[in-house]
């Protein structure tokens, strides 16, 4: 009997097994990914620190947004930490003040107009959730220095460069995609650089070459 059922298994199993390995041997092509290394350079060709660059897909769907962890835009020193955000659309932002002065954010911006009134230190207000693609300004309406941008983009392939204009587009699946990079300097008048490439694991490194010298950040006033 122990003898037949093993047959039988041997005889039942074995082309399962062929079609899970057949199935299996499919996955690594379908789950490929690949990283993509970025530089970013002003029109002197010197290395630029807070450029966002996102990554759409062409000709297949964008994964479906999943839970994402809420960023965070700090009030530290008398300014917004960090100066660039870029999240995926429908993430929520929080505003906590860790600085000694009271602060009242504001946006005027038609992506995402909002106002967090007058909070003191060691607040954390409800979050603001972007629920459109755009770039947001983000103000102090008590300090006028202050200041912080928010890029919304509609896909999960986003970084944004170090100061030494550099950082890496990663777990992009091979296939071709649009690459777009921009810098707070642009506003959100001017349209982002952009190229077509295609991405696998021989994809080399992309270079920008922006056509101007980013302004620096204005300075907290000298006497806070």
């Amino acid at each position: 009997m122990k003898n037949w059922l093993a047959s039988v298994n041997a005889h039942t199993l074995g082309p399962r097994l062929a079609l899970a390995c057949m199935l299996l041997a499919g996955l690594p092509s379908l789950a490929a990914a690949a990283k993509v290394s970025i530089q970013a350079v002003d029109k002197n060709g010197a290395a630029m620190a807070d450029v966002v660059v996102y990554a759409t897909p062409i000709g297949t769907p964008l994964p479906p947004a999943g839970k994402t962890e809420a960023a965070t835009i700090s009030q530290s020193d008398m300014q917004f930490s960090p100066y660039v955000t870029v999240i995926r659309v429908g993430t929520q932002v929080k505003f906590p003040n860790y600085d000694k002065m009271e602060h009242h954010v504001k946006s005027f911006s038609a992506v995402k107009e909002f106002e967090i009134k007058t909070y003191e230190r060691g607040v954390v207000p409800p979050p603001v959730i972007f629920d459109k693609p755009g770039i947001v300004i983000v103000y102090c309406l008590l300090h006028n220095w202050m200041r912080a941008y928010v890029l919304a983009v509609d896909t999960p392939y986003f970084a944004k460069t170090e100061q030494a204009g550099t950082t890496i587009l990663d777990q992009l699946p091979d296939g071709n995609y649009e690459i777009r990079a921009w810098h707070p300097n642009m506003g959100s008048i001017k349209q982002p650089l952009m190229q077509t490439i295609k991405v696998n694991d021989q994809t080399p490194p992309v270079k920008w070459q922006f056509d101007f010298v980013p302004t620096p950040r204005k300075a907290k006033a000298a006497n806070y």
